[in-house]
């Protein structure tokens, strides 16, 4: 019996991801250009950070996209690995979360989820601009030496704003501006772009290209 059930089950899964997968669409394609920079000096210097990805958008429904992404900073292999997920409610707005993980391979993993949403400012038939804030952020940290976890939920301060411009029927160009508040007190180091005493400022610029098929 109990064989039976586990057959059952494995069957219904197997059905539910195959109907999932069919109902799945490539929607768009393209590699990204991140330019960040080091939270804190270094040797009294302001110093960026540029990470090279790809990512795929797949459109489940009308309403439903997913975006996945992987890329790695260009100075040092730490790659990266993310997921996102979005509903589409009516014609401006955009509930997303998004999770991703990044790691030297060798000793942890570092963990990111955070929740918001985008909304419209302005959009044509080729172009359109979104302002997004991702308020809601869960951080964890697992070393494998150890196989310790730590998690730290908070709220984050964070804006961004994006303007997406399809050059043709198949190419679209986009680019993503915006800055996020960081508490880094207790690392004794010079922050690059301080807000009072405990918090900085981090700038992210993200320029992309895609192909829809």
């Amino acid at each position: 019996m109990n064989r039976v059930r586990s057959l059952g089950v494995l069957l219904l899964c197997v059905v539910v991801a195959s109907t999932l997968c069919a109902a799945i669409d490539v929607a768009e394609v393209g590699v990204e250009l991140q330019v960040t920079h080091d939270p804190f000096l270094s040797d009294g210097r302001f110093r960026l950070s540029v990470g090279l990805g790809a990512y795929c958008k797949l459109s489940v429904t009308d309403e439903w996209m997913l975006r996945a992404e992987f890329g790695s900073p260009l100075e040092i292999w730490l790659p990266w690995a993310g997921l996102a997920t979005s509903h589409t409610l009516g014609d401006r707005w955009i509930l997303e979360a998004r999770l991703a993980a990044q790691s030297d391979l060798l000793d942890s993993v570092y963990l990111t989820l955070n929740a918001g949403g985008r909304v419209l400012v302005a959009g044509s038939g080729r172009s359109r601009l979104m302002l997004s804030s991702f308020p809601v952020s869960l951080a964890g940290l697992f070393f494998f030496t150890s196989s310790d976890w730590s998690f730290l939920p908070a709220v984050a301060l964070n804006v961004f704003l994006d303007y997406s411009w399809a050059a043709s029927e198949k190419m679209i160009l986009g680019q993503t501006i915006g800055f996020s508040v960081a508490e880094l007190r207790g690392f004794g180091s010079p922050m690059a772009l301080p807000i009072g005493e405990f918090y900085g400022l981090i700038l992210q610029s993200v320029t992309h290209a895609g192909y829809r098929p």
